[in-house]
């Protein structure tokens, strides 16, 4: 293989975050052989032509159209040559050589697929994302800051959990997803139907079928969170059909796992 991680990071309009999040990778990487692509939704603001003059050393993936998030990161799945790839916002940056830590993990982990590292906010906080797969319970209690969805809130976000050390997830939060590259190919990366949010979600519970994903503490990055879905109209209705979208798909994948089964069992008990 030609790296040992790639990196993708989808830009729309956020030069100035694009780049920090460039520069640091630059930075702080130093214990792989690893390539960046920036993947460009036909952003408006130059953004794109800037980082790609002002990084060489990257590629740049030009849209015509703002394709979403998921179909523009699996733009790159045709260019990518290595042992894992990182999918990655550009509101993340590091401040150690996180690369490595992951890169040296998975090797070291054979039956994990998908890993993401413990995340900050930029002040330093803890940032909870850590989740389990969404349920309509969890999203209304996630978006409503009430007392009786609290235990809800607290469930989704795993905050009762101890996470001190590797453990197991069901829900990688889009903005950082250590994935082995062979998996992420095969899949033939996200979910199309999304245009955004739930994406990540979806790409984790394929990823969980045929391997481990895990949260690895030791590692950490930080986080820019904006989460624009609360505050802006426009957000919150992508993020409402997103999740219709997905709880359709997993309920629909469930009812025919379990006729499946049923069928199973109804065989052997003819025999």
């Amino acid at each position: 293989m030609k790296y040992d991680v790639t990196v993708g990071i989808v830009n729309y309009n956020d030069y100035p975050r694009t780049h920090e999040a460039i520069r640091s990778l630059l930075e702080y990487t130093q214990g792989v052989k690893y390539k960046i692509y920036v993947i460009d939704n036909a952003s408006r603001d130059g953004s794109a032509e800037r980082l790609a003059n002002e990084f060489p050393q990257i590629s740049v993936i030009f849209c015509d159209r703002n394709m979403g998030y998921g179909k523009a990161n699996n733009l790159v799945i045709p260019h990518i040559d290595s042992a894992y790839h990182l999918v990655m916002n550009p509101d993340v940056v590091i401040r150690s050589d996180v690369l490595k830590q992951l890169f040296d993990f998975m090797q070291s982990h054979p039956d994990v697929g998908l890993c993401t590292p413990a995340t900050c906010y930029l002040n330093g906080n803890p940032q909870p994302l850590p989740k389990r797969n969404p349920k309509l319970r969890y999203v209304i209690a996630n978006r409503i800051p009430i007392p009786h969805y609290e235990e809800y809130r607290r469930e989704y976000r795993m905050l009762d959990e101890d996470l001190s050390g590797v453990t197991d997830i069901e829900f990688v939060t889009g903005c950082f997803m250590f994935l082995r590259t062979a998996l992420f190919k095969e899949q033939g990366g996200f979910d199309t139907r999304y245009f955004m949010y739930f994406e990540d979600a979806d790409l984790t519970r394929e990823i969980a079928k045929r391997a481990r994903v895990v949260y690895v503490p030791e590692a950490e990055i930080l986080h820019g969170y904006q989460r624009r879905s609360a505050k802006r109209l426009r957000y919150f209705v992508i993020h409402s059909v997103s999740m219709l979208k997905y709880f359709f798909k997993w309920r629909r994948q469930a009812r025919q796992g379990a006729a499946e089964a049923g069928d199973a069992t109804g065989s052997a008990a003819d025999s």
